[in-house]
């Protein structure tokens, strides 16, 4: 009887050293280059349909000519979209008939002022000439290149901006005489609209510069107003105090003088739209280069 079970024992072992040779060809087939056993389900890395559809969409991309990409198109008097990529920008500002459409630099803001370019005479400063009183803001041209070529050349009448009385794209000086038409006491000032409601600008919009390192950290900081990413135009707002909840989502351009800021932040308002009842006018902006700010 005990020979009989080692001899079982003997014959089940050897099954089972054999059984994965009586697979054969298929057991060949479950083996990699190097002689691995294929791995097992769980050892697999998976493989859905949708990874396969994907990779295959990816190769059908890489082989199509450029043109076969879908141009976003854009019409005249068209709301600029949120959002808009830099490229698609300058699409939609194209479609609007605006003739500095690829870009508006600081050099050509600068034009006819060459004096402007030279920093070894001090920073560049914009004069503010109010109804109620005078103040300057020092422009970070560093940080924000592009919004300030926007905001000098606006304000000394080089850069174009669509005039919809004339029907024309126009230059002259785009700020004199426009109104503070939003103000918020302990809160922020705003202006920039030609049409002095909120809803106007110069026809074009700009790209967002946000710097981390530029912050609505207090009174006087000179910032785009927007509705959107990339939708900043002519209109800004100065603080009358830190406004963390603004960062990263407007550019910052510059730091004002608060003293005046502050005065015209307290005139009585609307408080349904927050529009004063006698607003306080831009009478003037220069925008100069100085060693230090006025008093």
């Amino acid at each position: 009887m005990r020979r009989h079970h080692l001899h079982l024992a003997t014959l089940l072992a050897l099954s089972t050293v054999l059984a994965p040779l009586s697979a054969g060809c298929d057991g060949k087939k479950r083996r990699d280059e190097g002689g691995k056993a294929a791995p097992t389900k769980t050892e697999a890395p998976p493989a859905p349909a949708k990874e396969t559809k994907k990779e295959a969409k990816v190769a059908g991309e890489a082989k199509a000519p450029p043109s076969a990409a879908k141009r976003r198109r854009f019409r005249k008097g068209q709301p600029v979209p949120p959002g808009l990529s830099p490229e698609e920008l300058a699409e939609y500002n194209r479609a609007q008939g605006d003739p500095e459409a690829d870009g508006f630099t600081l050099e050509e803001a600068f034009e006819g002022a060459p004096e402007l370019a030279d920093k070894s005479k001090g920073k560049l400063v914009a004069e503010f000439t109010t109804s109620m009183g005078s103040f300057d803001c020092e422009l970070f041209e560093d940080e924000a290149p592009l919004t300030v070529a926007n905001f000098v050349g606006l304000a000394r009448g080089v850069r174009p901006f669509y005039d919809k009385k004339k029907d024309a794209w126009v230059e002259r000086p785009f700020y004199d005489g426009l109104i503070f038409h939003r103000v918020i006491r302990n809160f922020m000032i705003q202006t920039g609209d030609p049409l002095g409601s909120g809803t106007g600008g110069p026809g074009y919009h700009i790209v967002d510069e946000i710097s981390p390192k530029l912050k609505h950290s207090g009174p006087g900081i000179l910032s785009m107003a927007n509705r959107g990413p990339n939708t900043g135009s002519s209109q800004f707002f100065i603080t009358v105090r830190a406004t963390p909840h603004l960062d990263g989502k407007h550019t910052v351009f510059g730091r004002c003088q608060p003293k005046v800021p502050v005065e015209i932040s307290k005139v009585k308002t609307d408080k349904r739209f927050d529009r004063p009842f006698d607003p306080p006018k831009i009478e003037k902006i220069r925008i100069v280069r100085k060693k230090k700010l006025g008093k």
